[in-house]
């Protein structure tokens, strides 16, 4: 019993360290200021603490199995913020990876069926890429970035599809399902934010969605490194 207090007390200091950085570095955003730590790099240090929160997890978990699956995608996770974050480049590596992070959560929620959810993804996926080529070689060119970005799109939004049925079904038990939940839609917002961003070069909300991406993003993942602790042991 001493190791599960130890471990909420490490918990709620990792969870106090994210939240200063969470405030400053939105504070930097949001009113554009210099900063002896970028933005980025304080943004990705969060994102690594978020991960420790999930590695921390052993006995006190629901099922090991659920854990490995969230473990894996919080690692990608921070492997594509490390990209598009930190790096600046290779946005098309970077978008893959989140895709397969989604993928890795809806085979979560869904308790099972992954070679059904991989199949149907994998499918998907190359039914895009066939458009892409005859587009590309019949009507027009565009970037290739287009079509991970649909196919991102999709990725996320059955996945939040898939939290939805965590909740509605009682696939986890509470507050799990509410972190599920929740977590997704937030995490659903940021990249609607992110579209935003990316569509609109200047203007309002161009400014909002620059502040709003990480708004809702911190967020998502920390209810989501969360959302693997069985809380009886907390």
């Amino acid at each position: 019993m001493f190791k599960f207090i130890h471990k909420g007390r490490v918990i709620r200091v990792l969870l106090l360290l994210i939240s200063i950085l969470y405030m400053w570095f939105m504070y930097i955003d949001i009113y554009d200021i210099q900063s002896c730590i970028s933005s980025d790099k304080l943004k990705f240090l969060s994102m690594i603490l978020i991960f420790v929160i999930s590695i921390l997890a052993k006995k006190d978990v629901l099922n090991h199995k659920d854990l490995h699956l969230l473990q894996i995608g919080l690692f990608i996770t921070v492997i594509a913020d490390l990209f598009l974050l930190v790096l600046n480049n290779h946005y098309i590596l970077g978008i893959s990876l989140f895709s397969i992070v989604q993928i890795i959560y809806i085979i979560r929620y869904k308790c099972g069926d992954i070679k059904f959810v991989i199949r149907k993804f994998v499918v998907i996926f190359i039914s895009l890429l066939i458009i892409y080529f005859m587009v590309n070689k019949l009507v027009m060119k565009f970037d290739f970035i287009w079509v991970m970005g649909v196919f991102y799109a999709y990725c996320l939004i059955s996945s939040v599809v898939e939290a939805f049925k965590v909740y509605r079904y009682k696939r986890y038990p509470k507050p799990n399902c509410y972190m599920i939940l929740i977590g997704m839609i937030l995490f659903l917002l940021c990249d609607i934010n992110v579209a935003i961003y990316n569509i609109f070069n200047e203007g309002l909300l161009y400014s909002i969605s620059s502040v709003s991406m990480w708004l809702f993003y911190l967020p998502s993942q920390v209810l989501l490194s969360l959302s693997g602790y069985d809380y009886k042991f907390l």
